[in-house]
């Protein structure tokens, strides 16, 4: 073959690739990819030792003008910044963490975040005392070539074994989103819900100079083996571990409206409303929780299944992958949403299903009775996390192994308790009044205006009745 006279040019423009790179990813999952990056260089500081978590600090600051993120999880070393750290994509040669189970699969996770952000960035780090730093200018941006980007030594280190990121330079919608107060709760939503793993074994992030408290996704478990339990099960499916657990949440044991719990009602309320929040179905991929309290037709919810109503807020499923191969995981590229075509998923949403089968026929039993009636059989359990529940039920000598699968199902080891009569000779009562007619009536009744309004309820019920009881005619 003769070699051509003229070679057709292949590569991407820079212009192109910054566009598309950014164009598909949420301004939040930009940083979200950050925070990822300085969990990382915590795994890779550890070298395959348990990381304590409660060492590591990651600050956050967001104004109209800039953006910040400042950690202490090891720096990047020179070697890694020159070869890999600021490369436009990953190589099949680049191995670094082919023992270790992060969610990072193409090497672009920085760099989005950067060009999704602004026009010049400065990248400082110190690893082992060695400093340097990094800058990505608004001219080299500019510039179509994709010329190689400077390190430069800085001497005594601004910061200690960690990473500094600033981006200046921000777009107009972007300052306009760091300076709204709702983009920035809804920014420490997300924090605190997909980074709960790490937040509840105690790694700090602070922002805006407000730590995130977790989030947290528990199910109910008693430590006697005889009780119930939920639903679990594990097996290895292509080198990614899957573990299943889907189970009763705390809600049960607040009981309704008609629970005997009323010395704190605001802040059985408050319980009830994050239980709700994390019924359904929750998916972490190696810690980081992809989605939370899932409840539609992605996790089975109407497939099948019914679909979701009220009446199961007391169930919670969470499904956990891990794998030191994060490309096996079935997550997509902006680690926030899930590929429902990975043969992983679909084989893992087989025994989803028959695990929430399990919980909402429980739930059709005891959906005519009192929540109270139900909480009883509910108190003496704990609200423990996924990889806590699945070692807990593994342990039970009625748990089913075979061919390295663990399996517990608790309607077919008869544990789950059931109503206590056929007839159910109960019914709640609800009705919605006025706010200041409910004060009216809880200043008449108890001598103080700020009575729960369940218990004004409750107490008009009963003066009514035992007036009814008395005299035998209508009010």
């Amino acid at each position: 073959m003769k070699d051509p006279l003229v070679k057709a040019q292949a590569y991407p423009t820079k212009e192109f690739f910054v566009s598309m790179l950014t164009r598909d990813i949420k301004l939040e999952d930009a940083i979200l990819d950050l925070i990822d990056n300085c969990l990382d260089g915590a795994l890779r500081m550890a070298n395959g030792q348990s990381v304590d978590y409660s060492k590591h600090l990651v600050t956050i600051k967001m104004t109209e003008h800039e953006f910040f993120i400042e950690d202490n999880c090891g720096g990047i070393p020179r070697d890694v910044a020159a070869k890999y750290a600021f490369k436009m994509g990953r190589e099949a040669s680049d191995s670094r963490d082919s023992e270790s189970e992060t969610i990072g699969m193409y090497g672009v996770g920085m760099k989005r975040a950067i060009f999704k952000m602004g026009g010049f960035a400065k990248v400082e780090t110190c690893h082992r005392g060695d400093a340097f730093e990094v800058i990505i200018s608004s001219a080299w941006l500019g510039d179509p070539g994709w010329s190689e980007l400077d390190i430069v030594a800085t001497g005594t280190p601004s910061i200690q074994s960690g990473t500094r990121i600033t981006v200046e330079k921000l777009f107009s919608a972007v300052s306009h989103h760091f300076k709204n107060s709702a983009f920035e709760n809804g920014l420490r939503t997300s924090v605190s819900e997909h980074f709960t793993m790490f937040l509840q074994r105690g790694l700090q992030i602070v922002l805006n100079g407000k730590p995130i408290p977790p989030v947290k996704v528990e199910v109910l478990v008693f430590d006697d083996d005889s009780k119930p339990a939920p639903f679990v099960y594990e097996k290895l499916i292509q080198d990614v571990t899957v573990s299943i657990t889907v189970g009763l949440n705390r809600s049960v044991q607040l009981g309704g409206d008609d629970s005997d719990e009323t010395d704190d009602e605001d802040s059985v309320e408050m319980d009830r409303e994050r239980s709700s929040a994390t019924a359904g179905w929750t998916v972490f991929c190696n810690d980081r929780a992809v989605i939370v309290g899932d409840k539609s037709r992605l996790t089975g919810w109407g497939d099948g299944i019914p679909l979701y109503h009220p009446q199961f807020a007391i169930i919670t499923g969470i499904v956990e992958f891990r794998s030191s191969n994060a490309k096996q995981l079935p997550i997509t590229t902006t680690k926030r949403a899930l590929d429902a075509n990975s043969e992983i998923w679909l084989e893992a949403l087989v025994k989803m299903k028959e695990g929430m089968r399990v919980w909402t026929t429980y739930t059709n039993a005891w959906k005519n009775y009192p929540r109270s009636e139900q909480a009883k059989h509910w108190n003496a359990a704990k609200p423990l996390p996924v990889r806590e529940v699945v070692t807990k039920i593994a342990n039970r000598p009625t748990a089913k192994r075979q061919e390295g699968t663990i399996e517990y199902n608790p309607s077919k080891k008869d544990v789950l308790p059931q109503p206590p009569h056929k007839t159910v000779n109960t019914r709640k009562v609800v009705f919605i009044r006025p706010i200041p007619e409910i004060k009216e009536l809880s200043e008449h009744l108890f001598e103080n205006s700020d009575t729960p309004p369940g218990i004004v309820g409750q107490k008009c019920f009963e003066v009514v009745l035992s007036q009814a009881r008395k005299t035998g005619k209508k009010p």
